[in-house]
């Protein structure tokens, strides 16, 4: 017995793989910035879902996603990751507010300082929790060039979203 199937039935099977290899959230690459994880191709932590971009001068732009499991909430993590930033790798924290996904999901936002070879960084991370991920969304470099490239990291941010 010859079994057949309707192409159709073939190419719903295929986009059904194809959605559930992809990242757990929504990102838009902004104009001057290129992005460095196009296609999985190059990957800064195995364990995170991750999105990298740079522009030409070296402001770089990331998301990283893991599985929320054990689960936490959006407090935890977000005092969790300021006393990382902080206590664990010498930022100072220069602003922390609440802030809101495109999607609605809110998040916590710290803009921190630190100096490295004499020269001024800038670094912006958000924390967004949800049922099933938890996400950083991060933007940084040299103070002078991420103060430039604001307009195009507010963009950025405001255009997120994760699932």
């Amino acid at each position: 017995m010859k079994i057949q199937c309707a192409p159709w039935l073939l190419l719903s099977l295929s986009i059904t793989a194809l959605v559930g290899c992809g990242r757990p959230y929504d990102v838009a690459t902004p104009a001057g910035f290129v992005e460095l994880t196009e296609g999985g191709q190059r990957s800064y932590d195995g364990n995170a879902d991750e999105y990298r971009a740079s522009t030409a001068d070296g402001v770089v732009l990331g998301v990283r996603a893991w599985d929320n499991e054990p689960k936490v909430d959006l407090g935890l993590a977000a005092r969790a990751l300021e006393n990382r930033t902080r206590l664990g790798q010498g930022y100072a924290l220069l602003e922390k507010k609440e802030v809101v996904a495109a999607n609605g999901t809110k998040g916590t936002e710290l803009r921190l300082g630190h100096d490295q070879d004499g020269q001024a960084h800038l670094y912006t991370v958000i924390i967004f929790v949800t049922e099933d991920h938890v996400y950083l969304v991060e933007a940084g470099g040299k103070k002078e060039l991420v103060e430039k490239a604001a307009s195009s990291i507010d963009w950025f941010v405001k255009n997120f979203q994760p699932e």
